[in-house]
C-alpha cells in the first residue's frame, strides 16, 4: 500500500477529544444570546473558523450585533477555550488516532494537520504530539475558510503533494464539503449523515487503520491517483 503517500487530519473530533469542549464552550455562549444550541447543532458549526462559529450563533439568535461585539464574544470564547485546553494530555487523544499516526510515522507518509482552530499547534504540543507532523496549516493566513478547499490545497502544498495523492480526514460536515472538492481521497468520521458522503465512512476513530484505509482505496480502483475520486455534494 505504497501509494498512500500523505495524510492531512482535521484535529478537533479526528486527533483530539475538544468536539465536547467547543459544545461545551458554544453552548455557554448560545444561553447568552439567549437560546439553547443542540448537539446537532453544533455539529454543523465543527470546522468554522471562530468568526464563522459566532456569526452563525448570533444569526440562529436572531439578536443584532455590531462587530466590535461580536469580536469581544469572539476573545471571550477564546480564553475559555485556552483555559480548558491547556488542561489536555496524551489521554485526550481519540481512540486509536496515536496508533495510527505513529503507524504512518513508522512508514515515512507524510502528514499535516488543516484545522481551522487558530489553537490547533498548542493542542497538537498538550497532546504530546506535535513533532509527528509536517505541517500545522495556520488558518490566519487562509483567505477563505472550511467549507472552501483552501485549507486541505494548502496543507497537500505545504508537504509538495498533489491533491490526488493526499488523504484527508474530516468529522465536521463543513470540512468534509472542502475535501470533496479536491481529489483527495476522503475519509469521514462519526455517525452523522454527512459522512457518508466521503469515500470512506467510519463510525468511530477506533476504525481507522492503515490496512482500513488501504483496502478502501483499493477498493475504490485507485481512482484518486487519477483525479477521478470527486464525489457529489451533501
Amino acid at each position: 500500500m505504497s501509494y498512500i503517500k500523505a495524510v492531512i487530519f482535521d484535529m478537533d473530533g479526528v486527533i483530539s477529544n475538544t468536539v465536547p469542549i467547543q459544545y461545551k464552550i458554544n453552548k455557554r455562549i448560545a444561553e447568552r444570546l439567549g437560546f439553547q444550541l443542540t448537539e446537532e447543532e453544533n455539529q454543523k458549526l465543527q470546522g468554522l473558523s471562530r468568526q464563522d462559529t459566532l456569526r452563525k450563533l448570533v444569526e440562529t439568535s436572531g439578536k443584532q450585533l455590531s462587530r466590535l461585539e461580536i469580536n469581544n464574544l469572539s476573545e471571550q470564547r477564546n480564553r475559555e477555550y485556552q483555559d480548558i485546553i491547556k488542561t489536555l494530555t496524551n489521554a485526550d487523544i481519540l481512540p486509536g488516532i496515536h496508533t495510527f499516526i505513529e503507524d504512518l510515522y513508522s512508514r515515512q507518509i507524510a502528514m499535516a494537520v488543516a484545522s481551522a482552530s487558530r489553537n490547533a499547534t498548542l493542542v497538537l504540543q498538550q497532546l504530546g504530539i506535535l513533532e509527528r507532523f509536517g505541517h500545522v496549516v495556520d488558518v490566519s493566513r487562509l483567505e477563505r475558510g472550511k467549507p472552501d478547499p483552501e485549507i486541505f490545497q494548502t496543507a497537500a502544498q505545504k508537504l509538495g503533494m498533489k491533491e490526488s495523492e493526499c488523504i484527508a480526514i474530516e468529522d465536521g460536515e463543513a470540512g468534509l464539503s472542502g475535501i470533496l472538492q479536491t481529489s483527495m481521497f476522503s475519509i469521514g468520521i462519526g455517525e452523522h449523515e454527512a459522512m457518508k458522503q466521503a469515500h470512506l465512512h467510519l463510525k468511530s476513530t477506533k476504525e481507522l487503520t492503515y490496512r482500513r484505509v488501504g483496502e478502501a482505496i483499493e477498493k475504490e480502483g485507485l481512482a484518486f491517483f487519477n483525479g477521478g475520486n470527486k464525489k457529489k455534494q451533501p
